[in-house]
């Protein structure tokens, strides 16, 4: 029927003119009224399995298992480093056709093709001819497959340039129905790119290609329906549409989807609650988990099944807040979030199918030293990091020889545990001393600096510290210290040297550093969507970054419902992240509300968890809420064997008091083999020789603690080292004539910069008088996406700034221009301007129909500012009922405060 459609469609249309389309289309394309059914639900269960962790289970590793890994390492070693990687990568491709019937000899080329492009191989690609292969074998490739041969025909990637053959096969494709190729001529469309022969519009390419791509209502027809869902989020093709998302994810989860489930409760749990919809929360919680709570993107396990969770746990864990704060304006990542569940046991599981797959793959020939850094790592975790350590050292040596500089800090940190041999300390010393020359590792450094300052037995080696402790520093790799307030807070001309550096750490994917920088950017007056976008994704690749950013949240909440909400969103992400966040989420639950003896139990619990995998922080808080009714032995006693095997740092502290004296050597090694050379964990292992009546001993730890960078802590002083390292900076730079110089070199952004300088009578490099010219400049400068960035300086600037904008040009026709060739950010900034400026009436009424036009084509504030002026008459005679229709969609879009409004219209209105 597709095919019949595609083909009348342009024969009816005829020779209409050809489309171009830089900015995403607004479309309205809405998912079928079925009722429900289990239509997806072979697909998104496995037998009650937990796929990911595989706790509790004794299930041996299958065929199935083993394609999953190997799709996962072929797509992470890829995105590391394709090209040192590349052997193993395409061992892995030959391993997985072996196993996997499905992986056809056609994927395995295209997989060999992607590698040898990642790993910028083209030469090679080009010398093998795998694309004239592919070209051979036409009559063997799927639609799907063609449509991606001829993008590399289409950009002359690895094969000699052939644009009629590419447009070829995408129209003979697009003619046939293809929803593939309907959406590859969308693509191509909207970079200019015009394919011969087709004149359907845009809107209808688009249309026919998601019908196409929905297809039939079989097993897959829910991750086809999250494709679109997922379309509609990232905005890129057609306009961003948080409605639109919902209601394809409610498609799909009707359907038995699992995952789209939880996307759904995951909107309600990030609703305001105006328009959290806790029944529909419920219901969709209720599917999620019947069917099998999402996993990650491959895999999926019956939680509830395998009596790993109840819908009534995750309730509990949840908490579910009534309470939301109504006034909440500014723009949040955490709506962006995608988080899923990761439920794990109380008791660590020593066995699983990960440990059981890289036990396999080191026997590869090809298997480089990560994999045995790997399989090193998961058995300390699953052994213990002291049950497993001499199985591990044997593998890091192995991983160490095979040059990974991963396992090198690994084994040297390892290594520190035995410093009364002078050998291992030697041996340590070089394996960090290879890590800086051979692999650049600026974390080798600072580990050269503890070792010396803190961990060998003659410590403090000043003379040899000190100069790696500056080369460190040099390195810029040290992340910034700083508090969330203090973060919010920090300026664009007052701290620019500590902005870049936040910036440049996220962008190279620290955890801490990237948890702080999506604060900044979504406490930011003038952010992107896309940028929020960004670093929500950014968060989701990182379990440690997520955790962070809850941290964050948690303490930046100023009232009691900002704080609820800070629960809520913590408790997420530990479902999300299993139980390494668990003593995190007990800490906040603590300050939050251990009265409640629900919560009190909650935070009991979650000690518990984290305490059996040795985590000592856990332990030691469980001692102090369990003081009256048990003792520190007796809470000690409770997790002595795990302390032995698997207890961190503090655990081993916690452990002081208990152990024999003849133990307490061992565990004091262990310690400082894992400790952090800063004034805390120097306290502490003072003390534990205080406790045994070591005096000789405590005195040298105390020692140790006068040579720390910065001395004693300025806590009295309310001041950071940093704060205190900028007097040592000289007068900062100016930061206009910073950029300036920047724009004279004809650095990208350097214009846009000067405005935002200038303009913001936020910032002490606010001149009126030069922002006009700057802001003109940009204007004349501007590609046609920058005008609505201008246009929130421009709405935003002061009135000295804005009169000398008026002056020099008509920045409304400039944006008319702009809202009539499609932008409908430019269409919202221009009612917003006319409705500011109005004088008359018709004014007023010009205003509201650029409005009205920006809310038609799916713009969520555009939707609240029609119904907001139509409800109060600007720009027409009042029409409530027609403000409360908008009011409702903007609310459904994820506006705060459009459900208030349309509540205040329907009582004043009577209906």
């Amino acid at each position: 029927m597709l095919r019949k459609l595609s083909l009348i469609a342009v024969l009816l249309l005829g020779p209409v003119s050809g489309f171009s389309q830089t900015s995403p289309l607004a479309l309205d394309f809405r998912p079928p009224d079925l009722e429900p059914r289990d239509v997806c639900t072979a697909r998104s269960t496995r037998n009650g399995v937990d796929d990911r962790t595989s706790e509790g289970t004794d299930r041996a590793l299958t065929d199935t298992d083993r394609i999953r890994y190997i799709r996962s390492d072929i797509r992470n070693y890829m995105n590391e480093d394709a090209d040192g990687f590349f052997d193993f990568v395409d061992a892995l491709i030959v391993r997985q056709s072996e196993i996997d019937a499905t992986f056809t000899p056609v994927n395995a080329i295209f997989a060999r093709i992607d590698l040898m492009l990642r790993a910028d191989r083209v030469d090679q690609l080009s010398s093998e001819g795998l694309l004239e292969s592919l070209r051979a074998q036409m009559s063997s490739l799927t639609n799907s497959e063609q449509i991606e041969l001829a993008r590399f025909y289409a950009e002359g990637i690895g094969v000699e340039q052939d644009t009629a053959f590419a447009q070829e096969l995408i129209l003979e494709a697009a003619y046939g129905g293809n929803a593939l190729a309907l959406l590859e001529i969308a693509r191509m469309a909207q970079t200019g790119t015009l394919v011969q022969g087709w004149d359907a519009p845009l809107d209808l390419t688009i249309t026919m290609g998601f019908g196409g791509l929905l297809g039939a209502l079989d097993g897959g027809v829910c991750g086809r329906a999250e494709r679109i869902a997922h379309e509609y989020i990232k905005g890129e093709m057609i306009e961003a549409n948080p409605a639109l998302a919902l209601a394809w994810y409610r498609f799909a989860a009707d359907m038995g989807g699992a995952r789209a489930a939880w996307r759904v409760v995951e909107f309600h749990l990030n609703a305001d609650s105006d328009i959290k919809d806790n029944l529909e929360l419920r219901r969709y919680l209720t599917q999620a988990v019947r069917l099998g709570v999402a996993v990650d993107g491959a895999a999926r396990a019956s939680l509830v099944n395998s009596g790993a969770v109840t819908q009534e746990a995750l309730e509990t864990i949840l908490g579910f807040n009534h309470s939301q704060d109504r006034n909440r304006t500014s723009e949040s990542i955490s709506e962006l979030l995608q988080l899923t569940v990761n439920v794990d046991g109380m008791e660590p599981d020593e066995d699983g199918l990960l440990l059981d797959y890289l036990l396999e793959v080191v026997e590869m020939p090809e298997a480089p030293g990560r994999v045995f850094d790997r399989l090193a790592a998961e058995t300390l975790v699953r052994k213990g990091r002291w049950a497993g350590e001499a199985v591990a050292m044997t593998l890091l040596e192995e991983a160490v020889a095979r040059g990974d500089a991963n396992a090198q800090l690994r084994l040297a940190g390892m290594l520190v545990r035995y410093r009364d041999d002078p050998a291992a300390i030697a041996r340590a010393e070089n394996l960090l001393m290879e890590a800086v020359a051979r692999h650049a590792r600026a974390d080798a450094m600072h580990n050269l600096d503890s070792l010396y300052r803190c961990q060998v037995n003659d410590a403090p080696r000043l003379h040899q510290a000190n100069p790696w402790a500056e080369a460190y520093h040099a390195t810029h790799q040290a992340t910034v210290q700083i508090s969330p307030t203090d973060l919010l807070a920090l300026s664009l001309d007052r701290s620019p040297e500590a902005i870049a550096h936040i910036q440049s750490l996220a962008l190279e994917g620290r955890t801490q550093m990237v948890a702080s920088q999506a604060q900044r950017v979504q406490s930011g007056r003038q952010t992107a969507d896309g940028a929020l976008r960004y670093w929500a994704q950014a968060l989701n690749r990182s379990d440690r970054a997520l955790e962070a950013f809850a941290e964050m949240e948690f303490d930046l909440a100023s009232s009691p419902a900002e704080r609820d909400l800070a629960i809520e969103l913590f408790r997420r992400v530990y479902l999300n992240n299993g139980v390494t966040t668990a003593l995190d989420l007990a800490i906040a639950l603590v300050e939050y509300d251990a009265r409640n003896p629900a919560v009190a139990d909650e935070i009991e619990g979650l000690l518990t968890m984290a305490g059996n995998r040795g985590e000592g922080a856990a332990i030691r808080l469980l001692s102090r809420v369990q003081a009256g009714v048990r003792t520190e032995a007796e809470v000690y006693a409770q997790f002595a064997d795990k302390i032995e095997a698997r207890g961190d740092f503090l655990a081993l502290m916690f452990a002081m008091p208990h152990i024999t004296a003849d133990r307490t050597d061992d565990y004091i090694d262990r310690a400082v083999s894992l400790m952090s050379c800063g004034t805390k964990d120097a306290d502490e292992l003072g003390d534990a020789y205080a406790l045994h009546a070591d005096a000789q001993m405590s005195f040298h730890w105390r020692r140790i603690g006068l040579h720390f960078e910065g001395g004693h802590v300025l806590s009295k002083l309310r001041l950071t080292n940093r704060q205190v390292e900028m007097f040592d900076d000289g007068k900062a730079a100016d930061p206009v004539a910073r950029a300036s110089r920047a724009l004279a070199e004809g650095e990208a952004g350097a214009l846009m910069h000067l405005v935002r300088l200038t303009s913001d009578p936020d910032l002490s490099t606010y001149d009126p008088v030069a922002a006009g010219p700057y802001f003109l400049d940009a204007i004349a400068a501007a590609e046609p996406e920058s005008l609505t960035q201008l246009s929130v300086v421009y709405r935003s600037a002061t009135p000295e700034v804005r009169q000398i904008i008026d002056a020099g040009t008509d920045f409304d026709l400039l944006l008319e221009q702009a809202a009539r060739n499609g932008d409908v950010d430019a269409a919202y900034a221009l009612g917003l301007n006319l409705r500011d400026t109005a004088r008359n009436a018709a004014q007023l009424g010009q205003s509201l129909d650029w409005l009205e036009t920006a809310a038609s084509r799916g713009h969520r504030n555009a939707m609240f500012e029609t119904g907001y002026a139509l409800g109060l008459g600007l720009g027409s005679l009042p029409a409530p009922q027609d403000a409360v229709r908008w009011l409702d969609q903007a609310a459904s879009a994820g506006h705060p405060q459009a459900a208030e409004l349309a509540r205040t219209l329907r009582i004043a209105g009577g209906f």
